[in-house]
């Protein structure tokens, strides 16, 4: 217990890097609702059962939006970019999270693949004039630390991105670096501290 409440006061003092510097224009989102956030993502979003709430719903606390848990465990980016457009439609949310890549990983998907679904994702989310955020995966430890370098390299090509379709990044890569007690024993879903983490990291934009 000790260990989990310094890292969360270390966490606290750090404060979250958005890679964008600043929170997002919520002037620029049409008919859609200000106070709707759709997170978008596998099962790091949805959630797990060793894992305390999922990021969404402590996103919801921490802002007072109404955030909607569209995370799906085992989704790749490509089926995400395919369902992306009811998703915005069946619910107008002024922003959209999007976190993907780590099953594409594990699949072995090139990151040009992986890039060409994010984008998508970009482009549907501004023709329904809700603004999108990308993230950057969690490092793979543990079990899944043979796959650790492969998901650095596509987070290099995801800030790549971001900067290049001008989108706010939330860089979690960055913000897991550091700190211990974050990962269950699997090395790859996020404890309940660090679902916190997530959370707090998009709640800075608002």
């Amino acid at each position: 217990m000790f260990m989990v409440a310094a890292c969360l006061a270390a966490i606290l003092a750090a404060g979250c890097e958005d890679g964008g510097g600043g929170g997002l224009n919520l002037n620029k989102i049409g008919p859609n609702d200000p106070n709707a956030v759709v997170c978008m993502g596998d099962s790091i979003t949805a959630g797990t059962a060793d894992g305390g709430a999922p990021y969404p719903a402590r996103l919801a606390e921490m802002t007072g939006k109404r955030v909607i848990n569209e995370g799906r465990g085992g989704e790749e980016a490509g089926g995400a970019a395919g369902r992306i457009g009811s998703v915005l439609r069946a619910n107008r949310p002024g922003v959209v999270t999007i976190l993907y890549g780590a099953n594409d990983v594990l699949h072995s998907r090139s990151d040009e693949s992986i890039l060409s679904a994010l984008r998508r994702m970009i482009n549907v989310a501004r023709e329904d004039q809700t603004i999108p955020v990308l993230a950057t995966l969690t490092p793979m430890t543990g079990l899944y630390k043979p796959w650790s370098g492969a998901v650095m390299a596509l987070n290099d090509d995801i800030r790549v991105l971001a900067a290049t379709e001008e989108v706010k990044l939330v860089d979690l890569e960055k913000e897991f670096s550091d700190a211990p007690d974050l990962f269950l024993h699997d090395g790859l879903h996020p404890t309940d501290l660090g679902n916190y983490l997530i959370a707090r990291a998009f709640a800075e934009l608002f």
